[in-house]
C-alpha cells in the first residue's frame, strides 16, 4: 500500500487500490519508484507532481514526476516517481562556484552544497579528504555526487527520510567484511544470469597526478623512463594492448601515484562481470553477496523489487563494484567531471622578507594576485619581532701625501678698537729723602740755591753749565733740571734733599682704531700613513619591541602586543566586496620599538585553467 503526502509533507491519503508498484534503487544514484492507479479513482487527484509518495513500512520517500493515462476501456493512470534527494535538483549554483582545498575536509564541502536549501542535511561522512572543488552553474544534487567521484575507494551515498530535514551520509564500504547475503542454488537462488563487458578492459595504463601540461605529476621517473604500466604478457595475449589514461589530481608523489595505477590496472585488466538473481531476502545497496558456485563476492549494486501479493526482488552484483575505482567508463566519466566542474587547480605560492625597522619605518612586503585567480581562499602572514640586528665593516687603508686647495693672501681687518680714557689705579704720595756730599772748588749754582763751604780754582771734575740735578715737579706737573755753574771757589757741605710726591692717578687714552693682519698666499699638507684597521666580527643587538601595528595597504588595521603571530589578512584586502586582482597590495610592519621583523605569506587561490596559449 503506497501513502501520498503534500508537498508540506502533510499526509493525504492512502492509495490502496495502486497496483502495479515497482521500486528500483541503485548504488550511488536516484532511486525510481513507479505505480498505478485507475483513472476513475478519485484518489487521483492527491497525485499531483511533486506530491510525495511512500510504500508502507518504509523508509524512502518518493516525489511524483510525470504520469502517463491508458485511454483503453479498463483505463488506468501511470505514474513516474523519484527519490526526494532530487530535490536537490531544484536549487543551482548561479555562477562559478570554488570550495574545498587545504585545511576544508569533505564534511565541509558537503555542509557547503547542503547549506544552500534547507530539506536535507550532513548526517555522517567517514572521509576527510581535503580537495578543492569548482562549480559552476550546477544544481545541488550534481554538486553533491560530485564530491566523492574523485576518490578510489568504493563509498554510499545513504538516505534517511525518517525524520525533516532529511539526512544524507557518506559511508565507506568496506570490501573486507564478512559478506552480508549467501546467495545458494536451491536455496535463496530462482534464477541467476551474468553479462562480461570487455570494453572496460585496459592492460597499458597511463597515470597522472597532480599539475597541468608539461608539469603534470607521471611515472616516468621512477619507471624507467617509461610513463605507462602494463598487465602481464598473458593479459597481453588474451586482449591484446588496450590503453588508458588515468588522472588523479590529488596524487602529488610520484611513488602513490604509480601504486595506486598498479592496483587499478590489477582490476581492469579483467573484463567486468556482472550478475543478476532472483533472490528471496530482506536485502540493501551496499551489501556484501557472496556465490559460493561462482566464486564472486560483492556489493549489490542495484535492487528491483515487485510490490505485492507475491513479492519479487531481484538484484545485481558484479566481480567488482561499479564505482570510480573499478572501471575504465567511470574513468572517463570522472575525467568530464573534472572538466565540468573543477576546470582549474588551487594554486599556493609564497614570498618572505626580514629587515630592521622601528616605530617611524615600518617593514613593507609587496604582493601581487594575478588576474586569472578566480578565488582568493586566504592570504596569511606570519610575523617574528626580534632584536635590532646591526653589522660592522672596515676594509685596508693606505697612505697618501694630500694637500688642500691653495689659499690665497691678503690683508684682513679685525674688529675695531679703542674708547674712553682709562684711568690706572690710584697711587699715594710721600717724602723721600735722598743724600749727598758735594764739595765744590768754584762758585755753585744748585737751582738757584748753594751753600756749603767755598773753595775757588776747582770744580771736582763736573762739566761746567752740564746737568746737575734733574727732578720731577709733581705738583705743578713739570721736569726741572739743575745746571753746573762756577761762580767762585767754594765748597758745598754735605748735605740732603727731601723730595715730596703728592697723591695722584694716571689717565691713559686709547683713541678709536683698527688693528690689519696679512694673510700671505698658502697652502695646507698632511700626510696619512699607510695603515690598517682591525675589527672583531660580531652582530650587535639593540631594541626590546614587544608588539607592532599591521598596515595593509597603508592603512593601520590592528595592533598586536605579541612578538610572534600567524595573521590572516584576507579580510583587510577587501575593497567592495572583492580582493583587487592584478594590482600591488602591501602589508606593513610598525614595530613599537627598534626592532628587527621577519614576515613571509602565502596566498592560497583557485586558478582558472582557462586561456589561449602554454608559454
Amino acid at each position: 500500500m503506497l501513502e501520498v503526502y503534500g508537498r508540506n509533507r502533510d499526509k493525504l491519503a492512502l492509495l490502496q487500490n495502486a497496483f502495479g508498484v515497482i521500486e528500483t534503487k541503485k548504488l550511488n544514484a536516484i532511486d525510481l519508484l513507479e505505480f498505478s492507479l485507475p483513472e476513475n479513482d478519485p484518489k487521483n487527484l492527491h497525485c499531483l507532481p511533486f506530491n510525495h509518495v511512500r510504500v508502507s513500512g518504509e523508509n524512502a520517500l518518493y516525489r511524483i514526476m510525470p504520469m502517463a493515462k491508458d485511454i483503453s476501456e479498463t483505463g488506468f493512470v501511470r505514474y513516474e516517481c523519484e527519490h526526494v534527494i532530487a530535490l536537490l535538483i531544484d536549487t543551482v549554483m548561479f555562477g562559478f562556484v570554488s570550495v574545498g582545498g587545504l585545511g576544508f575536509a569533505t564534511r565541509n564541502v558537503i555542509n557547503h552544497i547542503l547549506g544552500r536549501q534547507g530539506n536535507w542535511v550532513l548526517d555522517e561522512c567517514d572521509f576527510a579528504r581535503q580537495f578543492e572543488y569548482g562549480w559552476e552553474q550546477e544544481n545541488l544534487l550534481a554538486a553533491l555526487f560530485s564530491v566523492p567521484n574523485r576518490f578510489a575507494e568504493p563509498y554510499i551515498w545513504k538516505f534517511d527520510t525518517s525524520t525533516y530535514p532529511y539526512r544524507v551520509s557518506l559511508k565507506r564500504l568496506d570490501e573486507s567484511r564478512t559478506p552480508d547475503h549467501y546467495i545458494r542454488k536451491g536455496h535463496n537462488r530462482l534464477a541467476l544470469t551474468n553479462q562480461s563487458d570487455p570494453r572496460q578492459i585496459c592492460t597499458r595504463l597511463y597515470p597522472l597526478g597532480a599539475g597541468e601540461g608539461v608539469n603534470q605529476l607521471g611515472i616516468a621517473s621512477i619507471n624507467n623512463g617509461i610513463p605507462y604500466i602494463q598487465s602481464p604478457q598473458s593479459h597481453i595475449e588474451r586482449y591484446g594492448i588496450v590503453e588508458r589514461v588515468w588522472v588523479d589530481r590529488r596524487y602529488e608523489n610520484q611513488q602513490s601515484l604509480f601504486d595506486a595505477a598498479k592496483a587499478m590496472l590489477d582490476e581492469l585488466q579483467d573484463p567486468f562481470v556482472e550478475y543478476e538473481a532472483e533472490y528471496v531476502g530482506d536485502c540493501a545497496i551496499g551489501d556484501i553477496v557472496r556465490i559460493p558456485d561462482s566464486d564472486i563476492t560483492s556489493f549489490i549494486t542495484e535492487i528491483t523489487k515487485t510490490h505485492g501479493e507475491v513479492p519479487e526482488q531481484s538484484i545485481t552484483i558484479a566481480n567488482r563494484p561499479r564505482n570510480i575505482a573499478g572501471t575504465v567508463a567511470d574513468l572517463a566519466d570522472r575525467q568530464r567531471i573534472e572538466m565540468t566542474y573543477s576546470q582549474g587547480a588551487t594554486q599556493l605560492y609564497a614570498d618572505s622578507i626580514a629587515d630592521n625597522a622601528d616605530g617611524n619605518t615600518p617593514l613593507e612586503l609587496r604582493f601581487f594576485i594575478p588576474s586569472e585567480m578566480r578565488f582568493v581562499n586566504a592570504v596569511k602572514f606570519r610575523i617574528r619581532i626580534s632584536a635590532f640586528r646591526a653589522y660592522s665593516r672596515a676594509t685596508a687603508g693606505g697612505g697618501a701625501h694630500a694637500e688642500t686647495t691653495s689659499s690665497g693672501g691678503g690683508t684682513y681687518d679685525v674688529t675695531g678698537g679703542g674708547g674712553p680714557p682709562q684711568t690706572t689705579s690710584n697711587s699715594g704720595g710721600g717724602a723721600t729723602p735722598t743724600s749727598s756730599a758735594v764739595t765744590l772748588t768754584s762758585q755753585n749754582t744748585i737751582g738757584g740755591d748753594s751753600g756749603g763751604i767755598g773753595a775757588a780754582n776747582h770744580n771736582h771734575g763736573l762739566p761746567i753749565n752740564g746737568p746737575l740735578v734733574t727732578y720731577v715737579d709733581f705738583e705743578n706737573q713739570t721736569v726741572r733740571t739743575h745746571n753746573f755753574v762756577p761762580s767762585g771757589s767754594h765748597i758745598h757741605a754735605a748735605h740732603e734733599h727731601t723730595i715730596t710726591v703728592p697723591a695722584h692717578s694716571h689717565t691713559i687714552n686709547f683713541p678709536a682704531h683698527d688693528h690689519s693682519i696679512w694673510v700671505p698666499s698658502h697652502v695646507h699638507s698632511f700626510n696619512v700613513p699607510n695603515h690598517m684597521h682591525n675589527i672583531t666580527p660580531v652582530i650587535e643587538f639593540f631594541g626590546g619591541a614587544n608588539g607592532f601595528d599591521l598596515i595593509v595597504n597603508g592603512q593601520q588595521r590592528a595592533t598586536y602586543n605579541t612578538s610572534d603571530l600567524e595573521i590572516d589578512v584576507t579580510e583587510f584586502l577587501i575593497q567592495n566586496g572583492m580582493i583587487p586582482r592584478g594590482v600591488w597590495h602591501t602589508i606593513g610592519i610598525k614595530p613599537n620599538a627598534i626592532a628587527r621583523v621577519e614576515m613571509s605569506y602565502f596566498v592560497q587561490g583557485f586558478i582558472q585553467s582557462r586561456g589561449d596559449m602554454a608559454v
